[in-house]
């Protein structure tokens, strides 16, 4: 019996060893389907093995001790499609690589950002939800049409017009320094290609003192963080532009990108728009580039090299005077701008960081038409420093250095011509005006301290801010005082305030010695806003939120042209108004309702109160989307706004020394044009392959072909006109390749 047992004992030791001799280790990544990203922290099981294995931070997992034969490899994770492979573990065993696919939901997905440090005016807007609406064209920076409070600006306008207040009075910035344009002609394509965006901050009524110098608004692009370990490429053409984009890692912990893009637009909208509605004859052209270079320098700071090229132009010409000789002739427009913004940021402790830039380039600016011409070449030159430690955990310091200078070569040739009310008088009717000036310089110098402070078991959080600016071009030095505030009602719910004065530099030709008024005073605005903001997750699903505020402005100061065609400071203005954004998401269904009501009104000496030109009592925006299966999406976009107010001309008198006839206006912005409606729809498809996607869409605007009157073009008498209609049906098909 004990023989029996003892032999029983070795063989079951044997069997063992036996096995633990043919037992395998399996390993391998993985990946997720289409970008190749890896695949984190996902739970992998082996059956019927039932062994188990995490993946790291690079998607690598590795399971010890299998037996030869077949298993099957599944991965269930909240968030990605049940993924289920049939393998056979061989000897000697394979290295795989399993690739997973997100849910479709997934693709589309918008972050909320929460942070009580956050201006109370700043609205962050998700780059790939963004890119997805109708009438984006696969864009995300035209999303900014979508927000609340921005006001639609008229026809092939680019220019964006904040909550009532001149076009002139928002800045633009990239990475926080100043550039002339965001958007590329019409308002069709921002000037930085979207594989290199992170995504934009608007910043509207009450904003905080670390942006400065506009009474409306900032607009900033905030370029991409390169954090790939692996190489990314792109392609895409469409009905407008094709561009190209690389992102790569470049030795240890360093990173390049670069992209590019250039249009064919100008033949588009040749074959689509009427040559009676706005004379188009020769096409407009745009193209942009841009790079970034990130590497450290040390263990607690980074270098970060960013460049920016962008050239707009624009050729026509005239068929159609109205009368006046002096128009006739070719018609030409270019406007481009470069930069190259070196930055440094230091981690000095976990409690202490700051961050200098140089931001240095050119502007160029040239329009002629006939033997008239405008021409501008100015290089600037942007400097940026901000310290920002926190004391504690309920107090913290940012102080800062905001610097721009300037220096210009301007050569014109223009007429001295009356534009009350948006009706020009013929330019053969006014006095010739030559003018060159070199090296006109301008400093422009801002430095600004902010705070943030919510005590202990507060629900306020206290936001106060000072800012002195001072301004060469008219010699003014002004002291700014901000103040913001969130109080929390509860987890998720806050009243939002923002407050603050804010001064703007008189523009270069006005305070010009020859041409302008160097006494000017600087305009101004006073800033006040309440809000009230509320994440609905728990109504709805998360991405769900609802903001709802009041706004107020009051403008002094304003810059106006006299009779002698110099300037002065008689004007001054108020705009206010309600405004509403409402989200909702519950995959696979979003949606969202913007609506804006404001009044925007001006005044002068000779006109106590009249409605300003881009005053729009009603703005409302629809959007709704739908992902569905196979990775199909259709979204949907419904715009009403306003109409654009008028000045109407009575007639005309005949000027026969000019040979043309002189306006006789009537009252200053007294009559609207018909509401501006448009209905937007597209189509996307995304096809996953293992180690790249295909991305097809197909983005309609203005689908009903409603025509929509921009202005008025007036006979020669301005005794009858002619509707100006804006964009008819517009479609955009694109076509993306991302490996």
């Amino acid at each position: 019996m004990q023989a029996k047992l003892f032999s029983f004992v070795i063989f079951a030791i044997l069997s063992v060893l036996a096995r633990s001799a043919y037992s395998l280790d399996l390993e391998g990544r993985v990946q997720i389907r289409g970008s190749r990203d890896p695949g984190a922290e996902l739970n992998l099981i082996l059956l019927p093995s039932k062994k188990t294995a995490l993946t790291d931070a690079t998607g690598y997992f590795k399971v010890e001790g299998i037996e030869p034969g077949p298993q099957k490899v599944v991965i269930n994770q909240e968030g990605f499609d049940r993924f289920e492979e049939e393998i056979r573990i061989e000897d000697p065993p394979k290295s795989l690589t399993l690739f997973i696919d997100k849910k479709s939901a997934a693709d589309f997905e918008t972050t909320v950002v929460t942070n009580v440090l956050r201006d109370p005016s700043k609205r962050e807007i998700s780059i790939k939800k963004a890119a997805a609406q109708a009438g984006a064209g696969a864009d995300p920076i035209r999303a900014l049409q979508n927000l609340p409070g921005v006001n639609r600006s008229s026809g092939f306008n680019a220019r964006v017009v904040i909550q009532g207040s001149a076009p002139q009075d928002t800045a633009y910035a990239i990475d926080s320094h100043e550039i002339p344009l965001i958007f590329h002609f019409g308002g069709l394509s921002s000037v930085l290609i979207p594989e290199l965006t992170q995504g934009f901050d608007y910043l509207s009524a009450g904003y905080q003192s670390n942006y400065g110098r506009a009474m409306g608004g900032i607009i900033n692009l905030n370029t991409k963080k390169l954090e790939s370990p692996r190489w990314h490429a792109s392609a895409f053409i469409d009905t407008f532009n094709a561009g190209v984009a690389l992102e790569t890692p470049v030795g240890k912990d360093s990173h390049f990108a670069v992209g590019g893009r250039l249009s064919y637009i100008g033949a588009v909208l040749k074959a689509v728009v009427k040559e009676d509605s706005v004379s188009l004859t020769v096409a407009p052209s745009y193209q942009d580039v841009s790079f970034i270079f990130d590497t450290p320098i040390s263990d607690r700071a980074r270098f970060r090299l960013l460049g920016i090229g962008s050239a707009d132009a624009l050729e026509f010409v005239v068929k159609e005077t109205g009368g006046d000789p002096t128009l006739r002739g070719d018609f030409e427009s270019t406007l481009g701008f470069f930069r190259f913004i070196p930055s440094v940021t230091w981690k000095h402790s976990s409690q202490s960081e700051s961050q200098f830039s140089i931001g240095f380039g050119r502007d160029f600016i040239f329009t002629s038409i006939g033997d008239q011409y405008f021409n501008l070449r100015s290089t600037s030159m942007t400097v940026r420093f901000e310290h920002k430690r926190k004391w504690d955990q309920e107090w913290t310091q940012t102080l800062g250095v905001d610097h721009r200078y300037t220096w210009s070569d301007v050569s014109l040739r223009l007429p001295r011509t009356y534009n009350e009310g948006g009706i020009s008088n013929p330019i053969s009717s006014g006095t010739s005006q030559i003018l060159n000036l070199n090296s006109v310089k301008s400093h422009q110098i801002g430095i600004y301290t902010q705070a943030v402070y919510r005590a202990t078991g507060s629900a306020w959080t206290l936001i106060p801010g000072l800012r002195l600016d001072s301004f060469t071009a008219n010699r003014r030095t002004h002291l700014s005082p901000k103040l913001g505030a969130r109080y929390e009602l509860s987890p998720g719910e806050e009243l939002v305030f923002g407050s603050g004065l804010y001064f703007q530099p008189p523009e270069e030709q006005e305070t010009a010695s020859v041409y302008g008024n160097p006494n000017l005073q600087s305009p101004s605005a006073i800033h006040l806003r309440l809000g009230y903001e509320r994440d609905l997750s728990d109504i709805w699903s998360r991405g769900s939120t609802l903001y709802s505020g009041v706004f107020s402005r009051w403008f002094r100061d304003l810059v106006l042209p006299n009779v002698n065609q110099y300037y002065s400071n008689d004007g001054a203005g108020r705009s206010f108004g309600w405004e509403t954004q409402l989200q909702y998401q519950n995959a696979p269904w979003d949606a969202a309702l913007i609506y804006t009501l404001s009044r925007s009104t001006r005044s002068n000496p000779s006109q106590p109160e009249y409605l300003f030109r881009f005053d729009q009592t009603h703005l409302l925006t629809l959007m709704a989307g739908v992902d569905l299966p196979r990775r199909w999406r259709i979204s949907a976009r419904f715009r009403y706004v306003t109409g654009p107010v008028q000045t109407l001309p009575l007639g005309g008198v005949a000027d026969l020394d000019n040979d043309v006839y002189i306006p006789i206006r009537g009252a200053l912005n007294s009559e609207r044009l018909q509401p501006f409606a448009m209905f937007d729809i597209r189509f996307d498809k995304k096809w996953v392959y293992d180690t790249w996607t295909l991305n097809l869409y197909l983005d309609i605007i203005n689908v009903l072909n409603r025509k929509n009157t921009e202005s008025l073009q007036y006979s020669y008498d301005y005794q009858r006109s002619l509707p100006v209609d804006g964009i008819p049906i517009l479609p955009t098909f694109g076509l993306k390749g991302e490996f």
